[in-house]
């Protein structure tokens, strides 16, 4: 099937919310991020569900969005403007095919509606970027009712969470996420219940 897909910018241009900046990742956030990564009530609701064993295990993840390889991913730390200097999250795009959306914020500054904020003003950068045509085996989980414009299926933009995470399944509705399915997953040793949501490109 025709689809569409973003071209990701290298480096990304950082951009502010009325409270936020979101910026490029660099590798002296590590002992910021490390904080984010050892919080259990962040990281429980991660695919993994386990906390970083050491900053050298953060700094090893961070990778995957330094440069060369922010060119595959289009992935964002997050910043108070009234803090400027520390990283208190991310937010962004960390898995390029199928494209899925994903945030996470330190437990301490939760309540303030910073991932409602940082997401909705992510998605507008991302459905600004350029696009370009492809073929894909696109395998959905539920159904989600799609446009098709002259032949091209529009685009769907992915996330997936933990049922019991009640916190993101209301952040991700108010973004424009909807519920398409679920499945049951072995996660640790532990059966969980896995909610896709997907989110149309508009028009």
């Amino acid at each position: 099937m025709k689809t569409t897909r973003p071209l990701f910018p290298s480096p990304a241009v950082p951009f502010t919310t009325p409270r936020l900046l979101l910026r490029p990742m660099r590798a002296e956030d590590a002992a910021d991020l490390h904080i984010l990564r050892t919080q259990y009530e962040v990281m429980k609701w991660t695919s993994t569900a386990k906390m970083d064993a050491d900053l050298a295990f953060t700094a090893s993840w961070m990778a995957r969005f330094l440069p060369p390889n922010d060119a595959t991913t289009f992935n964002f730390v997050v910043e108070e403007l009234s803090n400027p200097g520390r990283v208190i999250g991310i937010a962004g795009s960390h898995i390029a095919e199928p494209p899925e959306c994903g945030y996470m914020l330190r437990s301490d500054m939760w309540g303030k509606g910073y991932a409602t904020e940082a997401v909705k003003a992510w998605l507008i950068e991302h459905w600004k970027l350029p696009r370009k045509e492809v073929d894909v085996d696109e395998q959905m989980i539920g159904h989600f009712d799609r446009h098709v414009d002259n032949g091209i299926y529009r685009e769907l933009l992915r996330a997936d969470i933990v049922e019991d995470n009640l916190a993101s399944a209301k952040v991700l509705k108010k973004c424009g996420f909807v519920r398409a399915g679920s499945e049951q997953q072995d996660e640790n040793g532990q059966k969980v219940t896995v909610v896709y949501l997907y989110l149309e490109r508009p028009v």
